[in-house]
């Protein structure tokens, strides 16, 4: 979490260090896990779209925004996000909860996907994904315990920012 701790360390409780923040966390999620990409997708006001935020691409260096995911394109990815705040998916093509991410996962050449709920204030805000391209991944314990990690810090990181949006207003 090199990056991540860095971006926190000069955290001054502006939106623009959040985004600072966010893609330190995917370039760590990238190098500490070895994978493809890393991004952060933050949920709309209702829960029923995702927009990525910050995607860092391992392939190309390139720091990446703006695609958009909806429930009423994907509801099982949605529902399991709900239900179990990660998703788990080795085979992410063919896995219950990923396969209606079909174009996506394609376009980005995605196998395998180890997503969590990033929760501030006490209620999901966002989603920390990671993404291994061009062949499936087996996700270990210990990958998904670093990432909830990473998902526990965010939180903490949008948490901090609403207390200082309230102390300012």
């Amino acid at each position: 979490m090199r990056h991540v701790r860095s971006a926190l360390a000069v955290f001054q409780g502006q939106a623009e260090d959040l985004s600072r923040i966010f893609a330190a966390a995917c370039r760590d999620i990238v190098e500490n896990l070895a994978v493809s990409s890393g991004s952060v997708w933050f949920f709309d006001d209702e829960g029923r779209t995702i927009e990525c935020v910050a995607l860092f691409d391992a392939r190309d260096a390139r720091l990446l925004q703006g695609t958009y995911l909806r429930e009423a394109d994907c509801a099982p990815y949605f529902n399991a996000l709900k239900r179990d705040h990660r998703v788990v998916a080795d085979d992410a093509r063919t896995h219950p909860s990923t396969r209606g991410l079909g174009v996506y996962l394609l376009h980005r050449d995605v196998h395998s996907l180890l997503d969590h709920v990033v929760c501030a204030d006490g209620r999901p805000v966002a989603v920390l994904c990671c993404e291994q391209a061009a062949r499936p991944r087996h996700w270990s314990d210990d990958d998904a315990a670093y990432l909830q990690q990473m998902a526990i810090t965010l939180g903490v990181a949008v948490d901090l920012l609403a207390q200082q949006r309230r102390r300012a207003g």
